[in-house]
């Protein structure tokens, strides 16, 4: 993260800008990630991970979230089902539809993921300080919602 890019005024806008951090904030995740228990882990099975266990979903949400095909989002479920990390639960009141969410073990890596962000979000702290991160967390939560 301590990469400086000059650009453009017109390359300044938001999707733009969101779209580099959110690079910049996955690759230091994977980097933190390696010296964990889940360093062999696909860093696009950590980031189906975190989707799931931000918000269980069926494998049609995960797949449009990751902006990937139905069939790639079920194969890297099935890498984190093998992992022992998230399962399949019926989705209420069908007997048909099928929501990816956390196991017990899934659980406990979540734990590691949080550790994980809890580092990168004290080196956002140390560049931008803390009323800053807590005026970005703010407006992220706004636009988020």
């Amino acid at each position: 993260m301590d990469d400086e890019r000059i650009f453009e005024p017109e390359q300044n806008n938001i999707h733009g800008l969101v779209q580099d951090l959110s690079e910049r904030l996955d690759a230091k995740s994977n980097e933190l990630r390696s010296d964990t228990a889940f360093a062999s882990t696909r860093p696009a099975d950590a980031k189906t991970f975190m989707l799931i266990s931000r918000h269980p979903r069926r494998l049609t949400e995960l797949a449009k979230a990751l902006k990937i095909s139905r069939q790639a989002a079920h194969r890297s479920v099935l890498r984190l089902v093998e992992a022992g990390v998230v399962q399949f639960d019926y989705a209420e009141g069908s007997r048909r539809d099928m929501i990816a969410n956390l196991s017990q073990e899934g659980l406990k890596a979540r734990k590691v993921g949080l550790e994980i962000a809890a580092a990168v979000e004290e080196i956002v702290r140390e560049k931008v300080g803390s009323d800053d991160l807590e005026t970005l967390r703010r407006i992220l939560i706004n636009l988020s919602q």
